[in-house]
């Protein structure tokens, strides 16, 4: 049960290709049981935003993973499928009609469940990321009235349930920072120490699309360090009620959280290469928010260890040779330092124009690879290829005009992420 990074989201897509890759398939895998995905095909223009072209691969398959991109902790609750689809909780609840996520379960209690919710409760704050002086979150107490009915909810199920912790939001690959943007750009634009802007805003700059020094002196574009030290609360506000209500009710707390504090201190490292947060840095899809398929197996052990020390249930953590193994063969880790990871060409509309934007596409990028230049630059040439592909894309002559605010407009639909 969940939200977007238990559905498999990469790239702000659901897929086949990406759904395989989640945290929850890992974990099962592990136990040697058998867990049906409600897996989903789409087409190569579409995004978790939409159900336009998507459907489900058997739609009449009572899948186990129940988890829906979007959720949070009211959704879980009260959010009920409805036929014919027309959200994410349809697509993926079918064939239960009439059930919400909890309903789901209840109506087939298993002896183990993994509920990792809370997420899109205050990652919404960011993912508005031309409107950043809103902050939408939401109110610890209606997260403490929610996530307390989850908890009793798991206990009266009978079985096992692990739960976890939220990672702080500024610190995932979306949020950046002044030395993420000289990284990409060259500058950091005046980005005051502790502010952040995000990985779309940095694209546009990166682009050319847009001013760097003037739209960082928009505040809808900058997440200040005070906006910042908000959202850090409020994660820190919803933890301490995830721990507290998954002691009484005698759940395990898988600490997410404290695991990517320690992670980004000593990351994880292969071949060579030391894992980070920041983007293309390896834990995190082309989207910057959802995890890679190493960053889904990473966050899968803690998961297992939780069980384990909780309820003794002995499942056999991912060795390091099948993280390896899952890191050789990840698209979003960039071995040879260019920034430019693989991707999964094809696999949505991110990944379908992110050789476009300079982020993915680079196919040489393997385990291994020899080391590649990767100054950091201002690139007009390749926004106008950008913008001609996202018109060409649309059905739109590609060399339609464009203003700025179509530039803004088109990395909206790029980047429509949600958990």
């Amino acid at each position: 049960m969940g939200d977007s990074l238990g559905e498999g989201v990469q790239s702000a897509n659901s897929t086949w290709q990406t759904q395989i890759n989640s945290y929850l398939n890992f974990v099962a895998h592990q136990m040697g049981v058998n867990f049906p995905l409600p897996l989903i095909v789409g087409t190569p223009f579409s995004n978790i935003f939409t159900d336009s072209g998507r459907a489900r691969l058997n739609p009449n398959l009572n899948a186990s993973n129940l988890a829906v991109s979007g959720a949070t902790v009211d959704s879980i609750l009260h959010q009920a499928a409805q036929q014919p689809p027309q959200t994410e909780a349809d697509l993926v609840l079918a064939p239960r009609t009439g059930s919400t996520q909890m309903q789901a379960a209840q109506s087939n209690p298993a002896p183990f469940t993994i509920c990792w919710i809370g997420n899109t409760d205050v990652l919404s704050a960011v993912l508005a990321w031309n409107q950043l002086t809103t902050l939408p979150m939401t109110s610890v107490q209606q997260f403490e009235t929610d996530f307390g009915q989850i908890a009793t909810d798991l206990r009266l199920m009978g079985g096992h349930a692990v739960v976890a912790t939220i990672p702080d939001i500024p610190q995932i690959a979306f949020v950046v920072t002044p030395q993420d943007l000289k990284t990409f750009t060259g500058s950091d634009y005046g980005l005051p120490a502790g502010s952040y802007t995000t990985l779309p805003t940095m694209l546009l700059i990166k682009l050319g699309l847009v001013d760097g020094n003037t739209i960082l002196q928009n505040p809808n574009y900058v997440l200040t360090a005070a906006q910042a030290a908000q959202i850090t609360q409020r994660v820190n506000d919803f933890n301490q009620i995830i721990v507290s209500d998954a002691a009484d009710s005698g759940l395990a707390v898988a600490d997410i959280n404290s695991y990517f504090e320690q992670a980004q201190a000593n990351p994880p490292v292969f071949h060579g290469v030391a894992l980070t947060r920041q983007f293309n840095g390896g834990l995190f899809s082309l989207d910057g928010v959802h995890p890679s398929d190493i960053g889904h197996a990473i966050a899968a052990n803690v998961f297992i260890q939780a069980a384990n020390q909780k309820f003794g249930m002995n499942i056999p953590l991912l060795t390091q040779a099948q993280l390896t193994a899952i890191a050789d063969a990840d698209p979003f880790i960039d071995w040879d330092g260019s920034h430019v990871v693989r991707g999964r060409p094809l696999a949505g509309l991110l990944e379908t124009l992110g050789p476009f934007l300079g982020i993915s596409g680079n196919f040489n990028n393997n385990p291994g690879a020899a080391p590649a230049a990767s100054a950091p630059k201002i690139d007009p040439a390749a926004g106008q290829r950008f913008m001609q592909q996202y018109f060409t894309l649309k059905g739109l002559p590609a060399k339609t005009p464009w203003t700025q605010q179509d530039a803004i407009n088109a990395m909206k639909e790029v980047f429509r992420v949600v958990l």
